[in-house]
């Protein structure tokens, strides 16, 4: 192995055309998988366990991949081993190639032994109850062998794993970081968030309400930062309303659900997820609008990328879904 280096001094120019030339005749994938099994195991024992082959089987590999990089892409730390700065950049990249190759295998394999393929969704809070199961209901009536996979999340966690091909696309409202060059979309339908009480909260039984009578009380609302957030302290302010000081930030919807008929706060909910709690009696709908906050639910996926047959049947699916959606 390599000697350390100090990892302040690890950005040194480096020759392009010489990593060109090693990557496209040498590099291959099990190159990759070494660099990943060193970052999260350590120790060059474990790795050649995990590998079946033996330490210098191991040392050899890695110090062939720094003789054709020109760097060190992992230094001494004590019995362990870390990345370099460039040994964390690599290991980076080896992760989303090993995974796209994995799902290049998937998909081979789905296509010969007609299972119908596989389709990476990316999901925000206001999508997942109402829309996500209405879509999946359509598409495994149309591909009932195919694999729907969801991951649900926030902008800052989803936006990038559609960015590096993990996500074939992200279903929730359209936002400033969707509207980016790089994507595509397409509106789906609007669904306005509204406020809510559980049934049994003081403001539930009044029959005239007015904004003052929000003054002082408890809310969950989403994480600062959020643009609902922020939207809702701007429309306090308007109607001469302090921000709250009592409040729970999250945006898991379940959750808030069960806060909020465990403890009187005021939430805020998708109209279309609103009413259909409103209609089984566990929540009801404030009449105070908090007017145009934020943009339609949408579907995005990355410009100009080719879909999988089944990444374009769920685009379908969730465009036929939109069209029932309760709002």
């Amino acid at each position: 192995m390599a000697s350390a280096v100090p990892r302040a001094n690890a950005l040194a120019p480096l020759d392009r055309a010489a990593i060109e030339s090693y990557f496209s005749r040498q590099l291959k994938l099990r190159h990759l998988q070494l660099l990943v099994a060193l970052a999260e195991r350590q120790t060059v024992g474990k790795v050649a366990t995990a590998l079946n082959v033996t330490q210098p089987a191991v040392s050899k590999m890695l110090g062939e991949m720094e003789k054709g990089i020109g760097v060190p892409l992992f230094e001494r730390d004590g019995r362990r081993i870390r990345p370099t700065l460039h040994g964390e950049c690599l290991i980076r990249h080896a992760r989303e190639l090993l995974l796209l190759a994995q799902r290049a295998g998937d998909e081979l394999h789905a296509m010969s032994s007609g299972t119908g393929g596989r389709v990476e969704v990316g999901v925000l809070s206001v999508a997942a109850p109402i829309l996500i199961p209405a879509a999946i209901a359509l598409f495994k009536q149309r591909a009932p062998t195919a694999t729907v996979s969801l991951h649900e999340g926030t902008l800052d966690q989803l936006v990038p794993a559609l960015r590096a091909s993990r996500l074939d696309m992200i279903v929730g409202r359209s936002t400033r970081a969707l509207a980016a060059p790089e994507f595509a979309s397409e509106a789906l339908y609007d669904d306005p968030t509204v406020i809510v009480v559980a049934g049994t909260h003081p403001l539930a039984r009044r029959k005239r309400l007015k904004w003052a009578d929000l003054a002082g009380l408890a809310w969950i609302v989403p994480s600062a930062g959020a643009p609902m957030h922020r939207h809702l302290l701007s429309v306090l302010e308007t109607h001469g309303i302090a921000s709250p000081l009592n409040i729970v930030e999250s945006v898991v919807i379940d959750a808030n659900v069960g806060m909020l008929q465990s403890y009187p706060m005021l939430g805020l909910l998708p109209r279309s997820l609103a009413r259909h709690h409103e209609a089984a009696g566990t929540l009801t709908v404030l009449p105070l609008s908090l007017g145009a906050a934020l943009g339609p639910v949408s579907t995005t996926w990355r410009a100009g990328a080719r879909d999988t047959p089944a990444a374009a049947l769920f685009r379908a699916c969730l465009s036929d879904a939109a069209k029932q959606a309760p709002v």
